[in-house]
């Protein structure tokens, strides 16, 4: 290639002819020598949930001594909390070196005092940087400094995701000032940490709703195998009763923990394997069938004769008399101690989280493993007095109702039911509920 070059002195020509050639090769040879600086570099995080801290580490190879190191981050990067912690590895043994480290804006610089050798791997952890909260594909830009020479690249690309509307709200809540005043009670932050609270209530909504579904599912089967249970029960056939004695004296006189095990564990053992929700709705369902037997048994009962006499009277049969004269009545009376079951059954769906159907109480426990907190219990246990308090409270408005239109109570007791002490009105509900048993603890 040749250079048109002004007229000037011959040695003038040369010395800037030398000028120009070693400007060229600087530009072609220098990016080449810095590009062989770092060799093998990896850039990982920790976590990539935005608004959140996270530890980022910077790991590369040197193959020609490193002067300096400069990690700028993107806009948007919180580095004002960051700690850093540099080492350098010759094989599994960690090397001392010196090291300058300081933080600016969104750069953090490494000045390295002497230089570190070629051969040595070098790793930088960058601790408490906050994510932004708009997540995205990001990159980190590595200026570097070897013998004299700068260079710089840009790490592998890596993915933030932006938070949901329950960790933007926790992560507002870990910075606020009574928060940290009230985690610093230790028994507050292990029951009541309102961070945990905010990430409990949407996690163990569907715990909540399987648990729902179970017994809403297992209720109608219970009810049903319970009215057979009741006839069978006073029946005139010896067998027959002896037989719903024998099935309603075990469920009852044996734990409800037992007969899951036993349906769960025992069963696939012997070969019936099911899956994990059917079983558990017809565990309950076998279950409650049980006391349902007896609440509907002593509801039958408590019927005076007298309206079987006045259905025989109109020509209806046993059958009749029963579909439509006993049995409607013996619902209203019983519909109180059913609802007191429905809330029991309810109670013992949490029962099932011991062998693996994930209920509320599985969510929860899972949760509380996962974080080291008990508050999830707390939620799981909000989630229950959702429908066990209201249910409750219909049943003591209900039995208030049936009060009145049996003739055991006036409108005027009403007054006197705010009094616990006081003894209630006798009628012939009062009388059912006392025949019957199912309200013992299981």
């Amino acid at each position: 290639m040749t250079i048109a070059l002004p007229s000037i002195g011959h040695h003038k020509r040369w010395l800037l002819t030398g000028i120009l050639t070693v400007l060229l090769l600087a530009t072609v040879v220098a990016p080449a020598f810095g590009a062989d600086v770092l060799k093998g570099t990896t850039f990982t995080l920790s976590q990539t949930t935005g608004g959140k801290p996270t530890r980022f580490t910077f790991t590369s190879t040197i193959a020609q001594p490193l002067d300096s190191v400069a990690l700028t981050f993107p806009e948007g990067f919180n580095l004002s909390k960051a700690k850093i912690d540099v080492v350098t590895l010759d094989g599994l043994k960690r090397v001392r070196i010196k090291v300058q480290q300081g933080v600016s804006d969104q750069t953090v610089r490494l000045v390295f005092d002497p230089a570190v050798s070629p051969g040595y791997d070098l790793r930088v952890q960058l601790f408490d940087v906050v994510l932004p909260m708009k997540g995205g594909q990001f990159s980190v830009k590595v200026d570097y400094s070897s013998g004299g020479v700068e260079g710089s690249t840009t790490t592998t690309p890596f993915s933030t995701e932006t938070p949901s509307r329950t960790e933007a709200v926790s992560s507002w809540l870990e910075q606020q000032g009574w928060v940290k005043s009230w985690n610093s009670v230790q028994f507050a932050n292990i029951f009541l940490n309102p961070q945990m609270i905010v990430t409990s209530i949407p996690l163990l909504f569907t715990g909540w709703l399987i648990s729902i579904a179970l017994v809403v599912v297992a209720f109608p089967f219970a009810i049903a195998g319970g009215l057979l249970l009741a006839f069978a029960k006073m029946s005139k056939l010896w067998p027959v009763r002896l037989l719903s004695n024998i099935y309603i004296n075990v469920i009852r006189g044996t734990p409800l923990f037992l007969q899951i095990f036993i349906a769960f564990v025992g069963l696939p053992i012997a070969g019936l394997r099911a899956p994990l929700f059917p079983t558990g709705v017809l565990v309950l369902a076998l279950n409650s069938s049980a006391y349902l037997a007896e609440i509907f048994r002593a509801g039958i009962q408590s019927i005076h004769k007298g309206q079987f006499e006045a259905a025989s009277s109109l020509g209806m049969n046993y059958a009749q008399a029963m579909a439509f004269v006993i049995i409607p009545q013996t619902v209203k009376r019983v519909l109180p101690t059913m609802t007191s079951e429905f809330i029991l059954l309810f109670k013992d769906t949490a029962l099932l989280s011991a062998v693996g159907v994930f209920e509320l109480m599985l969510y929860s426990n899972s949760l509380a493993t996962r974080t080291g907190s008990l508050t999830p219990f707390m939620v799981a246990a909000v989630y229950y007095l959702i429908v066990t308090v209201p249910l409750i409270n219909w049943v003591g408005k209900l039995e208030a109702r049936l009060a009145v239109a049996e003739g055991g109570a006036t409108p005027t007791d009403k007054k006197r039911r705010n009094w616990p002490w006081r003894p209630a009105s006798a009628g012939p509900e009062s009388e059912l509920l006392a025949s019957s048993t199912v309200n013992e603890s299981r």
